[in-house]
């Protein structure tokens, strides 16, 4: 039989005959060494160990239950299996064995078949020991990976919830620099609105070094990576990061897929707000507007009036002035009555003709219900309605940036 390369026996015995025994039942099937004493054992564990031990009870010296608790007290032999070789078969002193860290029991004399089956089993139970340890390592490994990603995707998911939430850029800027230091990742930050732009670092606000990276690399790819820094450019963002962890390319990836997201969310949030007050610009703009056609109205009604009554008036003192040139024509007074009824007449039919103030009131009074009823959805807009998208300091920041 073929020696198995690897596996080595190590025998102690004091019988010579036992230890030749051992030896030509073994030898052409295990790497084999013997030993005489466990003082000589113990002297050679420094400079190698064996698969299995195969220890005498009854050592002169150290006996085989003591040689077998100093094995078990060496860390890298402490899982070495041992099987006990002895003449006696009472329970005590198998007991003994078990209990000095023992795996398995041969009483002499023995079946060399049993013996060799008793082998086998302690190498297939290591065997299956060393599989279980593997899937173990396996799944210590998992769940730490897990709990790393669970920590990424729980901070993922705390800035995304409290995105909700901002109404304003400053705490924005704030909520990403929380997630980016949670990652360990240093950055800068920018913010393009209306009439606003705007770089932040933890280090300060538009340092010249930054706003030049950014404003080389907004224009580019969505995501860009060179070297260890990465940048994530959108419309109203780009987040610009120093320190990709290139070293752990697995937790990288991670990163670069979280940081996608957030960078996303944020434009779209950004977009929002924008949006926000363009609307409420439009508010103020159609309420200015409807003050106006308001104003217009009532000055047209008031011209209206003060027209009409001059009218009459003028209405009035012309035919006076008639009443007054017919006694120097030496008309009669048929003459004078037909004269007066064309003047009157026309005057009635000229009065008729601008007389459509009621008409002109009531369209301007329906565009203006209208106008309020389109704006009425808008009420809810609160505060300011100018287009007001700078960034006002007035919002304290979290301690956490000191530059807020």
């Amino acid at each position: 039989m073929n020696m198995e390369a690897g596996y080595t026996v190590f025998v102690v015995d004091d019988d010579e005959t036992m230890r030749l025994l051992l030896e030509s039942v073994l030898g052409d099937q295990y790497a084999f060494e013997a030993f005489d004493s466990a003082e000589s054992c113990l002297k050679n564990l420094g400079r190698r160990l064996p698969s299995l031990f195969l220890l005498d009870v009854n050592l002169p010296g150290i006996n085989g239950h003591e040689l077998c608790r100093r094995i078990k007290d060496i860390p890298d032999a402490k899982d070495i299996p041992v099987i006990f070789i002895s003449s006696h078969d009472d329970l005590d002193t198998m007991l003994a064995g078990y209990d000095s860290g023992g795996d398995d029991y041969v009483v002499k004399p023995f079946d060399v078949t049993i013996l060799n089956r008793k082998i086998e089993n302690l190498r297939r139970i290591e065997r299956a020991k060393g599989a279980l340890l593997e899937v173990a390592k396996s799944s210590d490994e998992l769940a730490t990976l897990v709990l790393a990603n669970l920590d990424e995707y729980v901070g993922l998911i705390k800035f995304l919830r409290q995105l909700n939430d901002c109404e304003h850029p400053r705490s924005l800027l704030n909520l990403l620099f929380e997630l980016l230091r949670g990652y360990k990742l240093q950055s800068a930050i920018q913010l393009r609105m209306p009439g606003v732009e705007l770089t932040v670092s933890e280090e300060g606000e538009n340092r010249p070094f930054e706003v030049a990276v950014i404003n080389h690399v907004r224009n580019m790819d969505r995501i860009l990576q060179f070297k260890t820094r990465a940048a994530y450019n959108f419309e109203h963002i780009t987040i610009l990061i120093n320190n990709m962890p290139l070293h752990d390319q697995e937790f990288c990836g991670r990163i670069r897929d979280h940081l996608a997201i957030a960078a996303e969310c944020a434009n779209a949030r950004l977009q929002s707000q924008i949006t926000k007050a363009e609307n409420a610009q439009s508010k103020a703009t159609a309420r200015g507007l409807l003050d106006e056609l308001q104003r217009a109205v009532s000055d047209f009604d008031s011209n209206y009036r003060l027209a009409r009554d001059q009218g009459s008036a003028a209405t009035q003192d012309l035919l006076d002035d008639l009443a007054k040139a017919f006694a120097s024509l030496g008309l009669s007074e048929d003459q004078e009555a037909h004269i007066e009824g064309i003047v009157r007449e026309k005057t009635r039919q000229l009065t008729e003709i601008y007389d459509f103030s009621n008409q002109t009131e009531t369209a301007l009074n329906e565009i203006a219900g209208r106008i309020a009823d389109i704006m009425n959805p808008l009420s809810t807009v609160p505060g300011d309605l100018s287009l007001n998208l700078d960034f006002d300091d007035s919002e304290p920041p979290p301690p956490a940036i000191q530059l807020f």
